[in-house]
């Protein structure tokens, strides 16, 4: 309920700045904006993950690590990327996710292998 507060009093004060210094506006919400999403990365999500990872503890090793991980990854680039995009760099969002997305499949590569190599064995037995 606090963060939510957080969040109303950031948005007035977005408001007022709109108000008062229309064109250091836009420079103003982006910085707001990065500093409320890192905020609420190390207070919500980061103990939320941490809570969901020891829920799933019971799975292979990098398994759970890599899901959430994943998740969270994806999570913030589409909110970056939406944020880019508001901004008119339709461009440059799709690019940044774009890469995100990458990022993540080379996360996976080495159990993908290890899988790959395991169902393959099976196979040819």
């Amino acid at each position: 309920m606090f963060i939510l507060l957080q969040i109303v009093v950031v948005f007035l004060l977005l408001l007022l700045i709109s108000f008062v210094v229309p064109k250091l506006q836009p420079l103003l919400y982006t910085s707001i904006f990065f500093i409320v999403l890192f905020y609420l990365l190390t207070t919500v999500i980061f103990p939320f993950g941490r809570t969901f990872y020891r829920l799933f503890e019971s799975l292979p090793n990098p398994f759970a690590k890599l899901l959430i991980g994943s998740a969270v990854l994806f999570f913030v680039s589409e909110i970056i990327a939406d944020h880019i995009e508001e901004a008119g760099y339709r461009s440059l969002a799709i690019l940044s996710h774009f890469v995100i997305k990458i990022t993540i499949l080379l996360l996976w590569v080495d159990q993908t292998t290890d899988l790959i190599e395991v169902l393959s064995s099976l196979i040819t037995k």
